[in-house]
């Protein structure tokens, strides 16, 4: 008997760990599906996912390097989908091969601005985080800071630049520790040490001529956005958030409840998360406080904000966006049934509508 109970308590501390290490974990999780070219079309098994209105990314190739834009389902039905292949940086092979579906509708930034540029932007603690730098005309002016989510890239934001370009604003596509293509970091904060990278990159931003920086935040990237707002709450100057992540603890929840797991690991993981010794395991440089990763309550936003979600969202619960946009500076905008972060590829113009509006 004692053995089967060590046995079960060593199952379920490895569930816990596996738990822990994919909420706070920064390697990036791409969406792997086998496709092939069928005439002008590209053959997808069917998903939830696969089978969603709008236009996507297909990166394909030995090193997934190769992008291919892909629109509209052509047919479809219980094993397969058929869609349009719109562009493609090389030729798409019409034998079964392995690629990343992803809502990255553009391979890169010089889709938006062949003149883009490569910048540095100096952190406070002596390193440096690359970041596009998309100009207009002038430098002197409001410029745009787009922060991409965690276990992404900043490919996730041009979706966002291209509204803010047609405005005629200067953007910046930043990095920070642990997202992407940012600064290494062991695991991710989710956002409560992050948001000084934001600050640096506004403190850029100001000392290269910006009049007013505007915040647009995706996924985890609000809890950037948020949390500088908690320490100084006239920091920037307007503020967007895509399908945000606004509070920890009710995140958790949802995705254990998604796994079909009890409930009750849901409030494990999170006390793992938050003890000082789990957390070193999780190999986190500090514990997670979730009373502070709960901005839906505990931080002011004064400055004009708009909200872009969709109901479908099954990763970030739409009622936490409902709650959090109660106040009366904020404009909730809802779009039209999307999975998480593709509001932009499932209802591009509700998307670009929102953006622009609060961009203006």
């Amino acid at each position: 008997m004692a053995a089967v109970f060590v046995v079960l308590l060593a199952a379920a501390t490895g569930v816990i760990w596996l738990l822990a290490r994919r909420i706070v974990g920064v390697e990036p999780r791409r969406k792997t599906v086998t496709a092939r070219r069928v005439g002008d079309d590209l053959e997808l098994p069917q998903s939830d996912l696969t089978a969603v209105d709008g236009s996507y990314g297909l990166w394909f190739g030995e090193r997934f390097e190769h992008h291919a834009l892909i629109g509209p389902v052509v047919s479809s039905d219980e094993h397969r989908v058929i869609r349009r292949v719109l562009k493609t940086t090389a030729p798409i092979s019409t034998e079964p091969f392995e690629a990343q579906w992803t809502g990255h509708t553009m391979s890169g930034p010089a889709e938006i601005d062949p003149d883009w540029e490569d910048v540095a932007v100096p952190l406070r603690d002596g390193a440096s985080a690359p970041a596009w730098l998309f100009r207009r005309t002038a430098l002197d002016g409001p410029w745009v800071i787009h922060v991409q989510g965690i276990r992404t890239s900043r490919l996730v934001t041009l979706r966002s630049v291209e509204v803010a370009q047609t405005v005629g604003l200067t953007s910046l596509v930043i990095t920070y520790r642990g997202a992407g293509d940012g600064p290494k970091a062991s695991a991710s904060t989710l956002g409560q040490r992050e948001w000084t990278d934001l600050a640096d990159a506004i403190a850029y931003a100001r000392a290269h001529g910006a009049t007013a920086v505007y915040v647009i935040a995706w996924s985890m990237g609000a809890g950037l956005a948020l949390e500088l707002l908690r320490h100084d709450p006239m920091a920037f100057d307007r503020l967007a958030l895509i399908a945000p992540a606004t509070n920890w603890r009710e995140i958790i929840r949802q995705g254990v409840k998604r796994a079909g797991l009890p409930g009750f690991v849901a409030s494990v993981v999170t006390w793992a998360l938050g003890s000082r010794v789990a957390s070193r395991l999780a190999r986190m440089p500090v514990p997670l406080d979730f009373d502070r990763l709960d901005w839906s309550r505990n931080v002011t936003t004064d400055i004009p904000t708009v909200v872009i979600h969709s109901k479908r969202d099954e990763e970030i619960p739409f009622e936490l966006t409902r709650a959090f946009s109660t106040r009366s500076n904020v404009t909730l905008v809802q779009t039209a049934d999307a999975p998480h972060g593709w509001e932009a590829n499932v209802d591009p113009e509700g998307f670009r509508s929102a953006l622009r509006s609060g961009l203006r």
